[in-house]
């Protein structure tokens, strides 16, 4: 009987063996880093929708009902860029944190300096049209404003070396 033959295909099992774990570890590890950003990002639709019912029934400022929720994912989570858009077709209100640096472009005009890092930035504006335009490090998030109220938002998480990006 050839037992050389048998070595040389318990050894080929072996290495497809490793191989396969090595890959199957390496997407487990790169799909956990989106559903991070893909749950906060359901996790802010279903809880703006929540105080934009609350803000239309108890006749509460839509403005300032926004501000508070997106402040408290900004003050409740770490490590993520969140820039939010919300209000009518005539004001919106621009709310931004950067946690890292990006550039930052609102309706066209740069806001870079203005958003730094670490900080709350807010800035009431006009769109212009029927649509308004965030862009981050040249890539653009166009938010169409519909009658009523409007609330749009981009979030960004850097992991491992890459940038996760999400839109609601």
């Amino acid at each position: 009987m050839n037992k050389k033959g048998q070595f040389y295909l318990i050894a080929a099992i072996i290495i497809v063996t490793i191989a396969a774990g090595f890959v199957t570890i390496f997407n487990s590890a790169s799909s956990h880093q989106t559903s991070d950003i893909n749950y906060l990002r359901d996790e802010i639709k279903i809880e703006s929708s929540r105080a934009i019912d609350y803000a239309a029934i108890n006749n509460k400022d839509f403005t300032s009902t926004m501000i508070n929720v997106s402040e408290q994912y900004i003050n409740n989570t770490v490590g993520n860029n969140f820039y939010f858009v919300f209000g009518t077709t005539t004001t919106m209100t621009f709310l931004a944190y950067q946690s890292f640096y990006a550039n930052i472009t609102l309706d066209s005009i740069d806001k870079t300096n203005l958003v730094g890092t670490g900080k709350i930035y807010s800035q009431t504006f006009a769109p212009s049209g029927g649509t308004t335009k965030v862009t981050i490090n040249g890539n653009d998030y166009v938010f169409k404003l519909n009658n009523g109220n409007n609330y749009g938002f981009v979030i960004s998480s850097a992991k491992g070396g890459q940038v996760y990006t999400v839109i609601g």
